[in-house]
């Protein structure tokens, strides 16, 4: 039987790991396939999330919402929007795959918002759907 080899830093594997020898090597690997995957590069994750929330900002009030955005980082949610007397909360995520496409899960708090804006290069998708 070969021996197992971590993948991402070459060191024996021993016991039941399948493809890395530590958390930390999982951990360094996961952060390289996001890197790969991220469309707004060599940006802080605050910024890439400042980005997304003014997307999605654009895309509402194209819709004919009024928006307004949380003044402080600590806010509940990131975008309150009003149309036809309804108040909505939104919660911005930006969306990310992996280099093979899967899309990566995050969980959602129902009492942080009404509608989550998961926002990825080419489109904004709203869980549940604002139409």
């Amino acid at each position: 039987m070969s021996e197992k080899l971590c993948v991402q830093c070459g060191k024996s594997i021993s016991g039941s790991r399948w493809k890395y020898c530590s958390e930390e090597c999982y951990q360094v690997a996961n952060k390289e396939k996001y890197n790969l995957a991220n469309p707004f590069q060599g940006t802080t994750s605050a910024t890439t999330g400042a980005i997304s929330e003014l997307r999605v900002a654009v895309d509402l009030m194209s819709r004919g919402y009024n928006v307004f955005r949380a003044m402080s980082p600590s806010c509940p949610c990131d975008l309150t929007v009003f149309k036809d007397d309804k108040l909505l909360r939104i919660e911005v995520r930006t969306g990310h795959m992996s280099i093979s496409g899967k899309t990566y899960n995050f969980k959602k708090e129902r009492d942080k918002a009404d509608v989550w804006a998961i926002v990825f290069p080419d489109k904004i998708i709203y869980e549940p759907s604002l139409e």
